[in-house]
């Protein structure tokens, strides 16, 4: 996230070049899918320490993370002022789950930033807060339940990318990683209404999401440091049924989207092979358009900019079609050495082939002729890879991801985690090496770096960010 002074068409834009559900009794069936992830890998991605006891649970940290960015030249270059050399977060992290009745819990995650960088004066900057979730879930009887509320509704078995995640959609409001399992919990909920029934068979999902239009400088749009971002999470009418069932070894979720009349499909299954072993894979299909065209729709009706100014940098397919977007993947748990490791094929039918990323390279080189005059084609042609992190979608038609988290490595209390994402084309690739140490049960450290590299015109050898350096230091409360 950058200073709000910043143009608000192009400020996740940004984003690439720095880095290019219910609570209690609802939790028993809510991401059964989630259940495959192993625990040691689960329970250190976030700074969240044990829930107490009693009718009210509640856990707070605060954080405080420094981020050197180290620059560099590329074909499609942004200007200066959108690449600070340094960035700073100061995070205050709320959850609160009330217990007002056995049947009914009131549940709250809220995350209050203080962001600045190279160009506020330190330390002022751009205050933020994050409402993630904010609802109130009911046991209505027997196994039924039934939830309203902002929920961070959340499906499939993947890790990197998850295709049938379909309320993933611009939710991530502060990157404050590229970590997919981080975003994944940290992202924005949507107002829905939420119902779900477990039986011996397995359990039945419904939810339904209204538009809300919340227009630009409101408290429910993104106009101040306390807004909603409302536009963003419940753009249309959405509607999701699921069915999750397992039958012997085999786990399956069943899906149904519906968003704005457009219907999609999607599954997911998984496998395990052994007690350390497990083989997985999702899809889902539906009408859509690719990355270019549903930026140029994004960027007009959900930021007001005229699209047709840059359309002719890019001349290919943008009409709404059938899309496939799949995930095959296998994951591999040591449990001696409390170390799990995920290796990920992505498909994204939307995403950009190799002729696409071509326009995109020769597009900007002859934008960036006009760049002392008029630099507004370079930050369109950055909003279209933007834009497919706002989706939480690969860029790319062809991705491969890895993921090992070792816990308690070499010596105790100490967690590292490696990820990469590979563009299997042109051979450039991302990787995020982070170290975590727990100096005790109040007080973490933890180091991350980013590292982008390629040629230059490749998916990261062309981000403005040569590599990221970050340092955070998180208190538990």
């Amino acid at each position: 996230m950058v200073p709000k002074r910043f143009s608000a068409a192009f400020q996740r834009a940004i984003a690439i070049i720095l880095a290019a559900g219910c609570f209690s009794v609802a939790q028993a069936g809510q991401d059964e899918d989630l259940d495959l992830i192993p625990e040691s890998v689960s329970s250190a991605l976030l700074p969240t320490p044990k829930a107490g006891k009693g009718p009210l649970s509640l856990q707070l940290f605060t954080e405080d993370e420094y981020q050197y960015n180290s620059n560099r030249s590329v074909v499609v270059p942004l200007p200066a002022s959108y690449l600070p050399d340094w960035k700073n977060r100061f995070t205050f992290y709320t959850k609160a789950d009330v217990r007002a009745h056995k049947t009914l819990t009131f549940s709250v995650t809220d995350r209050l930033n203080q962001l600045s960088d190279s160009y506020s004066d330190f330390p002022s900057g751009v205050v933020q807060n994050d409402l993630n979730e904010l609802y109130v879930s009911w046991q209505a009887g027997g196994e039924n339940y039934l939830d309203a509320g902002r929920i961070n509704l959340k499906s499939g078995v993947a890790i990197g990318f998850n295709p049938v995640d379909f309320f993933k959609k611009d939710a991530v409001s502060l990157r404050i990683s590229e970590d997919p399992l981080v975003l994944r919990d940290n992202r924005l909920g949507t107002v829905m209404l939420r119902a779900q029934s477990i039986q011996s068979f397995g359990s039945i999902t419904v939810a339904a999401a209204p538009q809300i239009s919340a227009p630009p400088g409101t408290l429910l749009s993104d106009g101040s440091s306390f807004a909603l971002g409302l536009q963003h999470t419940n753009p249309y009418p959405r509607y999701l049924a699921k069915f999750n069932g397992s039958y012997k070894d085999v786990n399956a979720e069943l899906l149904y989207y519906n968003e704005n009349a457009d219907s999609f499909l999607g599954a997911a299954v998984s496998r395990g092979i052994g007690d350390q072993t497990v083989l997985y894979a999702e899809w889902s299909g539906g009408p859509q358009y690719n990355i270019i065209g549903g930026a140029l729709v994004y960027d007009g009706q959900q930021l007001g900019v005229d699209t047709e100014k840059y359309v002719s940098f890019l001349p290919r397919d943008y009409d709404k079609r059938f899309r496939s977007q799949a995930v095959l993947g296998m994951s591999f748990t040591e449990k001696r050495y409390k170390r799990s490791t995920y290796l990920e094929y992505h498909y994204n039918g939307a995403g950009m082939d190799q002729t696409d990323w071509n326009y995109w390279y020769t597009g900007g080189y002859y934008a960036s002729q006009l760049a002392p005059f008029y630099d507004q084609p370079m930050l369109a042609l950055w909003s279209i890879r933007s834009y497919a992190q706002r989706m939480m979608e690969p860029a790319s038609r062809h991705q491969l991801f890895w993921r090992t988290q070792w816990q308690d490595a070499i010596i105790p209390r100490l967690d590292l985690v490696g990820l990469a994402q590979i563009n299997p084309v042109d051979g450039s690739f991302f990787f995020q090496p982070m170290a975590k140490y727990y100096a005790g049960d109040n007080f973490s450290l933890t180091l991350t770096m980013y590292f982008y590299v390629g040629k230059p015109r490749s998916e990261y050898g062309s981000v403005n960010t040569a590599n990221v350096s970050k340092f955070a230091v998180t208190y538990y409360i």
